[in-house]
């Protein structure tokens, strides 16, 4: 049983919260009716949550427009010296295999063309530069399966750190920034990592660091006795971890510093701003801590004028909500985007 469609509903899962968006259509321009965030705790609290917020009854699930993030993603940008490369029949394969290191039939895929952000074709128009997007198989039935657990049943579903990527490059581009985004997405036991600046996708990879190690590390330095105390610690907001914080992001700090030392060297250029979009408040604390050790800014979007360019108005209930920039990933997943991509 289905919730009878009318208005749009917006929803991006994260591992640790779900950012909803009440919309009166689902394609833009929409205005944004009403927002909300909901943590993830229980599977039948927050489903129940979600239905409080969609107006939905229990019994049904709700029709959305979905986002992901499938923890061996992948946003990578491809350089040939010869475009027409691209026209052979293992392209795609040879790039999966030589520099993702995947098997193309364990993953599902995408190239986007790098000037439009549309699905990459070569006879149409060619291109030097090309994006592969996509996640495991396996990866993405598992964020399915969590996405119907909480009553959630996508109309669309795509992953996150793409329309993120080229939400944050809109941006830039808007305020005519010549500088560098690095974007750290967390999962349980690993990271992703990527930085994102005029010209486009300028480095990314995974990064074997996730917030288990967090709790691992506090358990260590509080003598916890178990990483599960140290994670209740972790994600309640009754402990200031500033003091210890870089002891904590030891790891994550000496391989972040490693890779953005490398894109440095390589362009000459430095990487200025620093942007970590789904943790929960209780881990606020992260992306400080991660700024001031890695001499980087937190960004934070001029929101007002990327959506109202972006084809999105907020209601004055909307407007209300305390603090918006923390939708800017949800809004990245509505906005008219094409343009920004690359």
């Amino acid at each position: 049983m289905f919730q009878k469609k009318s208005k749009g509903l917006f929803a991006e899962v994260s591992h640790y919260q779900v950012r909803l968006a009440r919309t009166d259509r689902t394609i833009a321009p929409v205005e944004v009716e009403a927002v909300d965030l909901i943590p993830i705790t229980t599977v039948e609290e927050t489903r129940e949550a979600i239905n409080a917020f969609a107006g939905n009854p229990k019994s049904a699930y709700i029709q959305a427009q979905c986002s992901i993030y499938p923890e061996d993603r992948f946003i990578f940008r491809h350089h040939q010296e010869n475009a027409a490369r691209s026209k052979q029949d293992d392209f795609a394969e040879k790039a999966l295999l030589g520099e993702l290191k995947v098997e193309p039939e364990n993953v599902r895929y995408r190239i986007l063309h790098p000037g439009t952000g549309k699905s990459y074709n070569p006879d149409e128009l060619l291109s030097r530069e090309t994006l592969f997007v996509g996640a495991s198989r396996e990866g993405l039935k598992n964020e399915q399966k969590r996405l119907i657990d909480l009553g959630l049943y996508p109309n669309r579903l795509e992953i996150s750190s793409v329309s993120l990527y080229a939400g944050i490059k809109k941006a830039l581009a808007e305020k005519e920034m010549d500088t560098s985004v690095l974007v750290i997405e967390f999962a349980e036991n690993s990271s992703y990592g990527y930085v994102i600046n005029p010209t486009g996708l300028a480095l990314s990879h995974p990064i074997d660091f996730g917030i288990s190690a967090v709790a691992k590390s506090i358990q260590s330095e509080l003598g916890l006795q178990d990483t599960l105390s140290a994670r209740k610690v972790m994600l309640s907001k009754t402990f200031d971890f500033r003091d210890m914080g870089s002891t904590l992001l030891r790891h994550l700090i000496l391989q972040v510093r490693a890779s953005t030392g490398q894109f440095e060297v390589k362009t000459g250029k430095s990487v200025h701003y620093i942007f970590i979009p789904d943790l929960p408040d209780s881990l606020s604390w992260v992306g400080e801590i991660l700024a001031e050790e890695l001499g980087m800014e937190v960004w934070r979007p001029a929101l007002t004028d990327w959506s109202s360019s972006g084809g999105i108005e907020l209601s004055s209930r909307a407007s209300q909500h305390e603090n918006l920039s923390e939708f800017f990933p949800l809004f990245c997943q509505m906005a008219q985007l094409d343009a920004a991509s690359s």
